[in-house]
C-alpha cells in the first residue's frame, strides 16, 4: 500500500509537469499569433499603400502597351477607282515567357506542334528561338500574315486546346498572339507603276504620289495601354488611331491602260528602243490623265527581277536597276527636245510682230555663223535645203534654218525672255517628288552667243523634261495660258468628305489668244500635209509636231524622237506627247520621228474612240 502511493505522487509531479509545459507552449503561440497579427497590421495598414504600388507595379510592367496602327489612305483615280490601297493584316507574335512558364514543357511541344502543322514552320528553329530567348514576352516570327492565315490557326489551337482537356493532360497551345497592321495593295500590280510609287515592308513610301503625299496619306497611330489610377487599380485608356486622308487623283486608268498597252506594242515589238514615254494632259486645267514608260514593274512587287540576266544582275548591280524601273521618265529624265521646242520660237516671233503671215523664208541647207572666236556651219534637217517658204511652211516642214532666221529676229534677250515664260529651265512643281532640275541646262543672257540662239531656236543645245514640254506646248495652244501640271485633284477624309480642292489657276500668260489661234491652224497643217501625216486619224483634226534629236556625245550617233499633238485644232481638250528614246537601229536609222508619230497615232485613236 505504501509503494502504490508513492507511485501516485510521482505521477501527480509529472502531470503538473506536463500541465505547466503545454501552458508555456500555448503562451509561446499565442506571443507568435500576437505578433504576426501585429506585423500583419503593420503591412496592411501602416506599409500597405506601399506594397499595393508594388504589386501593381509589377502587374503593370507585364501589361504590355500596344500600338493601334492607323490606316493609310487610298489612292484612286479621277473616277474613285481604287489605284492604292491598305488591307489589315497580322503578324505572328511569339511570347517564349509563358510557353517556357512550366518546367513539364506543357505548353513547348504543342506550341510547336501547332505553329509546325499549320505554317510548316521549322521545328528546330522555333524550339531554338523558344529556349534562347526564353526571358523575352516578344517575338516578331512571322509578317503580314492575311486573316485566313490567323483565323486558321485561331481555329487549329482552339480545336487542339479541347482535345487536350478532354484526355485530361496538361498540354496547352499558349503564348502566340497576333498583332494587327496594314500592308499596301495595289489592285492593278503594274499600271502607273512610275506615278504611284510604293510603300515597303518597313512603311515607308518610295517614290511617286505615295512618297509626295506621305504626310496626308499616312495618318497618326492610337496606343491602348495601361496606369494605375487614384484608388490602385490598373486601368486601361485607349488613344484611338486617325486614318490617312484619300486622295483622288486626274489619272484617267482607260488612258492610262492604253498607254501602256501601246507603248509595250512598241518595246516588244520588231524595233523597239531603249525606253519609250507617253503623257496625256488636259491643256485647258494642267491635270495629267495618263503618265506611262516602258520601264514600269509591279507595285506589288517592285524588287522583283525575274527574266533579268544574273550576270547583268551582277554587273550593274540590283540598286542601280531598282531605280532605272521606278524612276519616271517623263519627270525626271532631261533631254534636248528637237523640233517639238520650235512650237515656242515660231510663237514669240509671231507674238512679237516680228513676221507677218506673209513672211517668206529662204533656206538652202546651212547657214554659217561666227561667234567671234569660230566659224560655224549648222545645217538643216534637210540638208539640201528646203528654198521658199511661207511662215506657217516654217513650221509645218520643220525648217531649222528658218527657225534660226526667226531666232535672230527675237534676239538672245527675248529669246530667253520667253524660254522662261513658257517654264524651260523652271521647274513645273508637278506634284510628284525628284523632278529634274534643269536651270543647269539652258542659257541666259549672259552666257548665250549667236550660235546657241541659232541651235536652241530650234529645239537643240538645251535640256527640258516631258512634263515641261507638255505644259509649255498646252500653253501654246490653248489661247496662251500656262497652267501648272498636276495630278491630285482633292483630298478627302475616310467619310468622303473634301478636306480639300486642288484647282490650279493660270500662273502666267504666254503668248496672246490670235497668237496661239495661229500656231493650232500651223500645227493642224503640220499633221495633215507635213512632217507629222502619221498622226492623221480619220474624221478628227488632229495638230501636232515631230521632233528629232541627236544625243550627247554627238559621234555616237544616237537619236531621241518625239511627236506631240492635241486632238482638235477649234477646241483642244487633250494632249499626247511620245517621246522614243534610243530606237534598237543603227546610227541615223534612228533619226525617224515617225516611231513616236506612230505609237501617239495609236494611242489618240483609241483614247478618241473611247471618249464618243
Amino acid at each position: 500500500m505504501k509503494i502504490f502511493a508513492k507511485e501516485n505522487k510521482k505521477d501527480n509531479g509529472n502531470e503538473r509537469y506536463l500541465k505547466r509545459r503545454l501552458l508555456l507552449v500555448g503562451m509561446l503561440i499565442a506571443i507568435i499569433f500576437v505578433l504576426l497579427a501585429l506585423r500583419l497590421y503593420y503591412l496592411m495598414v501602416v506599409e500597405g499603400d506601399y506594397y499595393n504600388r508594388i504589386v501593381l507595379s509589377q502587374k503593370q510592367t507585364s501589361y504590355t502597351s500596344e500600338v493601334i496602327p492607323s490606316r493609310r489612305g487610298d489612292i484612286l483615280d479621277s473616277d474613285g477607282n481604287l489605284l492604292a490601297t491598305s488591307i489589315k493584316v497580322y503578324n505572328l507574335i511569339i511570347d517564349p515567357k509563358v510557353i517556357n512558364s512550366y518546367k513539364d514543357n506543357r505548353f513547348v511541344n504543342a506550341t510547336i506542334d501547332a505553329l509546325s502543322d499549320v505554317y510548316e514552320y521549322n521545328r528546330w528553329e522555333l524550339r531554338d528561338l523558344i529556349e534562347t530567348k526564353k526571358d523575352k514576352a516578344y517575338v516578331r516570327y512571322a509578317r503580314q500574315l492575311s486573316k485566313e492565315e490567323k483565323d486558321k490557326f485561331e481555329e487549329y489551337r482552339e480545336k487542339k486546346n479541347e482535345e487536350y482537356r478532354k484526355l485530361g493532360v496538361n498540354d496547352r497551345i499558349s503564348g502566340v498572339w497576333f498583332e494587327e497592321e496594314y500592308k499596301r495593295f495595289y489592285p492593278n500590280d503594274n499600271l502607273a507603276s512610275n506615278v504611284i510609287g510604293f510603300v515597303n515592308n518597313t512603311g515607308e513610301s518610295v517614290m511617286g504620289l505615295e512618297r509626295y503625299y506621305d504626310t496626308e496619306l499616312s495618318g497618326l497611330n492610337g496606343r491602348k495601354y495601361g496606369y494605375l489610377g487614384d484608388n490602385f487599380e490598373l486601368e486601361s485608356v485607349q488613344k484611338p488611331a486617325v486614318d490617312g486622308y484619300n486622295i483622288v487623283t486626274t489619272i484617267n486608268t482607260r488612258m492610262q491602260k492604253v498607254c501602256e498597252e501601246k507603248l509595250l506594242a512598241w518595246a516588244t515589238g520588231e524595233i523597239g528602243s531603249k525606253s519609250a514615254s507617253a503623257i496625256i494632259m488636259n491643256p485647258n486645267n494642267g491635270e495629267i490623265y495618263a503618265m506611262a514608260s516602258t520601264n514600269g514593274f509591279n507595285l506589288n512587287d517592285p524588287r522583283d527581277l525575274t527574266g533579268i540576266d544574273e550576270e547583268y544582275i551582277k554587273e550593274v548591280g540590283k540598286e542601280n536597276i531598282w531605280f532605272s524601273r521606278w524612276k519616271n521618265n517623263c519627270v525626271q529624265d532631261t533631254f534636248e527636245p528637237g523640233s517639238t521646242a520650235k512650237v515656242v520660237t515660231f510663237s514669240a516671233a509671231i507674238d512679237e510682230n516680228l513676221v507677218g503671215q506673209d513672211a517668206t523664208f529662204e533656206c538652202k541647207g546651212f547657214i554659217e555663223l561666227d561667234d567671234g572666236e569660230h566659224k560655224w556651219r549648222i545645217r538643216c534637217n534637210n540638208r539640201n535645203g528646203h528654198g521658199k517658204l511661207s511662215l506657217m511652211e516654217t513650221l509645218t516642214k520643220s525648217c531649222n534654218m528658218s527657225m534660226a532666221e526667226l531666232g535672230e529676229m527675237l534676239g538672245i534677250n527675248s529669246f530667253v525672255k520667253y524660254q522662261k515664260t513658257f517654264g524651260f529651265g523652271e521647274f513645273t512643281n508637278i506634284d510628284l517628288p525628284n523632278e529634274a532640275d534643269t536651270s543647269k541646262f539652258v542659257y541666259n543672257e549672259k552666257n548665250m552667243g549667236r550660235t546657241d540662239l541659232a541651235t536652241n531656236s530650234f529645239g537643240q543645245n538645251f535640256n527640258c523634261t516631258m512634263v515641261q514640254l507638255a505644259a509649255a506646248f498646252s500653253s501654246a495652244i490653248n489661247g496662251g495660258k500656262y497652267y501648272e501640271p498636276h495630278l491630285v485633284k482633292r483630298i478627302e477624309n475616310t467619310s468622303g468628305t473634301y478636306i480639300k480642292q486642288i484647282v490650279k489657276p493660270v500662273l502666267r500668260k504666254t503668248i496672246s489668244e490670235s497668237t496661239s489661234k495661229y500656231i493650232r491652224e500651223a500645227l493642224f497643217e503640220t499633221v495633215e500635209t507635213g512632217t507629222g501625216k502619221f498622226a492623221q486619224i480619220r474624221n478628227r483634226n488632229i495638230g501636232g509636231k515631230t521632233g528629232t534629236a541627236e544625243k550627247l556625245p554627238r559621234a555616237d550617233k544616237n537619236y531621241l524622237v518625239s511627236f506631240i499633238g492635241f486632238d482638235d485644232k477649234d477646241s483642244p481638250n487633250l494632249v499626247c506627247y511620245v517621246v522614243v528614246d534610243q530606237p534598237n537601229l543603227e546610227g541615223e536609222e534612228q533619226a525617224s520621228a515617225t516611231f513616236a508619230t506612230t505609237i501617239f497615232h495609236d494611242i489618240m485613236k483609241e483614247v478618241l474612240s473611247g471618249n464618243e
